[in-house]
């Protein structure tokens, strides 16, 4: 509900005249306007033309860059939560607010009608809750969560830390390569299972998720086909059983599957509890129909909850707001894999553990609990379910039984949608305890893409790697796609990976035919790489910077060469954004992007 205010009142600023581009002018202006409103109702004269000059259709799906006008967005946030933060002190009922919010959403054509209503309808509740009962629930706490990549800063905020004991064991629990033939993991994220996908319908439409029943394309390109589309579309069971069809026709040796998060569509405005569990339920069985021999591990995306994104904390469960019967669901639907003492993590979290074999232990993380746009950071943000504190002591325990361990969740911490203080702090266990975590695994931003941690005292040495697995929903314009990783069955570390895609344009020009699935590259060979090691994927990236033909790759394996993205191109700041992302462990830290974008900017190679 507030974004939608943020995003209104940014978006006033930005066209507001020149005179009165000056943070006081637009901070006073926009507070009386905003106090008008909310006190009378009354609309007045000024206010009624700026609207008419303020149309954003579909801007919740455009990504708002960092620019000139951020420190506008930052008054504007300010200014806008304020005002509704007041006006419920005074009184204000949430009925009223929500019809506020409700109204401008529409007056600017932000979303269709129904979709507004529904939107915000299902988050209010919740953040009524949260100005209610959180004593830092103050406007710039607000937008330094939900506009943390804008750059928006809370000035009374103090960043929280976990406790991480120094070193005692310092033995190295990593081991080489065996040279043994490697084990197998499969890596699907991000399905996003659509029940109401109909092909024929539009593709192209305006709202946050297409190819819907009762909608008709204007042209017939615009059409959902039988085998997806690129644009706002998820996907058809048909889609999946075909994806799952192919794996188990292809790879007859899978050791592990991870599964990392998001079954539930992109349908966010008409979620429920019972039709999110519904698909949880359908996607989880439909895995142990496919997979009946094969260890898999779970873990919750930010789309599982009903509103989404929220994970309410323990204050919250006694109440209707309480999001705790999705970890009802997890521990319910995941016992068959998991060891029964993951129950109790998993029903406090959405996290758990598990010693795979000896030497070898997994760690699945609700890592959903730091998205920016959960919206009970608000209400308190430090350590949510304890997890960071449990997470140190299960790798204090592997560090000393001389295990190494496997990380996997849902949100990457480097991606700017992770709340910068959880990033921090997460890196800093990473740090910690490199010599015990041989790599990561995670999902949520759809894209082929890893990430590389650094040592905080010694900034040359590469750590770790964050690898993650794309998506097989092509929601926003990718291919459909799997990871095969190649892991070494005594050091555990990931010796190679293959990209498995079919190409959607392609399948659709024969509907009747089921999908070319093909491997799209692996990932030694296409780079030129020793191997996936820490310091050699730093070097890999600085090869990037260097070699405009090798960036020109990164960015086709990216996004898994989807013929939409391909005709758009990628121009430098586009491969600045890729190669910067390969080195930026949490929000806020910047040293090796501003290292690799003075290479990129000095460099002119195109040869490998």
């Amino acid at each position: 509900m507030w974004r939608v205010l943020f995003f209104i009142s940014f978006f006033l600023v930005a066209i507001i005249s020149a005179a009165d581009l000056s943070k006081g002018n637009i901070g006073k202006s926009l507070e009386r306007g905003l106090d008008e409103y909310i006190n009378t109702g009354h609309k007045s004269k000024e206010l009624t033309k700026t609207l008419k000059r303020l149309q954003f259709p579909g801007l919740f799906r455009k990504e708002l860059k960092r620019g000139p006008l951020s420190d506008l967005l930052c008054v504007t946030c300010d200014v806008g939560i304020g005002a509704i933060i007041k006006a419920r002190q005074l009184g204000a009922s949430r009925d009223l607010l929500v019809d506020i919010v409700v109204k401008l959403c529409i007056w600017f054509n932000l979303e269709p009608d129904y979709i507004c209503h529904k939107l915000i309808n299902a988050h209010a509740d919740t953040l009524v809750f949260i100005v209610d009962n959180a004593s830092q629930a103050t406007s710039k706490r607000a937008c330094s969560i939900l506009f943390q990549k804008e750059g928006c800063t809370d000035p009374d905020r103090e960043d929280w830390t976990i406790d991480i004991p120094p070193r005692t064991h310092f033995g190295n629990n990593r081991k080489s390569p065996s040279g043994a033939a490697p084990l197998k993991v499969l890596q699907i994220t991000d399905i996003h299972y659509d029940p109401d996908y109909t092909i024929g319908t539009n593709a192209a439409c305006k709202e946050h998720i297409c190819c819907q029943p009762g909608t008709t394309p204007e042209r017939q390109e615009d059409a959902a086909g039988r085998w997806g589309d690129y644009r706002g579309c998820d996907l058809s069971m048909e889609i999946i059983t075909n994806a799952l069809d192919h794996i188990i026709a292809t790879h007859e040796n899978i050791d592990y599957f991870y599964y990392t998060g998001d079954i539930v569509d992109h349908n966010a405005w008409d979620t429920s509890i019972s039709r999110n569990s519904d698909a949880v339920k359908t996607i989880l069985r439909l895995f142990k129909t496919y997979f009946p021999s094969t260890p898999i591990y779970p873990i919750l995306g930010n789309h599982e909850p009903h509103p989404v994104n929220a994970f309410s904390p323990d204050d919250a469960n006694n109440t209707q707001l309480s999001t705790q019967w999705v970890f009802d669901l997890a521990a319910e639907e995941w016992k068959d894999w998991l060891p029964a003492d993951t129950q109790k993590t998993i029903l406090k979290g959405g996290y758990y553990t598990v010693l795979v074999r000896p030497g070898f232990r997994i760690v699945a993380l609700n890592s959903n609990v730091c998205f920016t746009l959960n919206w009970w950071l608000m209400y308190d943000d430090v350590d949510p379910f304890d997890q960071l504190k449990w997470l140190v002591g299960v790798l204090l325990e592997a560090e000393r039984n001389n295990e190494v361990v496997h990380i996997i969740s849902h949100v990457p911490t480097g991606s700017g949608d992770c709340l910068q203080n959880y990033g921090k702090e997460f890196t800093r266990v990473v740090n910690r305890f490199a010599d015990t975590i041989v790599a990561q695994f995670n999902g949520h931003t759809h894209k082929d893409e890893n990430v590389i941690f650094f040592n905080s005292e010694n900034p040359r040495e590469a750590i770790n790697v964050a690898f993650n697995g794309g998506s097989l929903t092509p929601y926003h314009h990718v291919n459909p796609n799997y990871v095969i990783y190649d892991i070494d069955p005594e050091s555990y570390e990931v010796l190679d990976y293959a990209l498995f895609i079919y190409n959607i344009t392609d399948a659709n020009l024969s509907p009747s035919l089921t999908p070319t699935w093909y491997q799209l590259y692996s990932f030694k060979r296409a780079y030129g790489v020793n191997s996936l090691r820490p310091n050699e994927m730093a070097k890999l990236a600085e090869n990037i910077a260097r070699n405009r033909s090798l960036a020109q790759q990164y960015f086709r394996f990216k996004f898994r060469e989807a013929d939409t993205k391909l005709a758009e191109g990628c121009d430098d700041d586009c491969h600045l954004l890729n190669i910067c992302n390969m080195v930026i462990p949490y929000y806020g830290y910047t040293l090796h992007c501003e290292i690799l974008s003075e290479i990129f900017k000095n460099s002119t190679t195109t040869k490998r």
